[in-house]
């Protein structure tokens, strides 16, 4: 995924409880789930929804940017990032079941 480096697990971390491993001493385990999260983008998600979370994301552009970048509606972009959230944090909660 292109932008990589500015993918951060803070963008999904009110859906994936990641948040209590950030700066309390948990730095590998957060690098960790960093790495599972790139992992599962390019394994787990379709290209369409791989597109959607590195404009919105990884680029910071708006659900209307995105959505005219790739030429679909918003409500479209809307429900693409919304299943690839969804399937990224089942991913994330398979790697490490304690967040469940």
């Amino acid at each position: 995924m292109a932008g990589k480096s500015n993918l951060s697990l803070d963008l999904f971390g009110d859906r994936l409880n990641l948040e209590k491993y950030r700066g309390r001493g948990d730095d590998e385990e957060y690098r960790k789930m960093l790495r599972a999260l790139r992992r599962a983008v390019e394994g787990e998600l379709t290209g369409r929804q791989k597109e959607c979370v590195r404009l919105r994301y990884a680029e910071g552009k708006s659900v209307k940017e995105v959505a005219r970048q790739l030429g679909i509606t918003p409500p479209t972009a809307s429900k693409h990032m919304k299943k690839a959230r969804a399937r990224l944090g089942k991913v994330i909660g398979y790697s490490f079941s304690r967040l469940n």
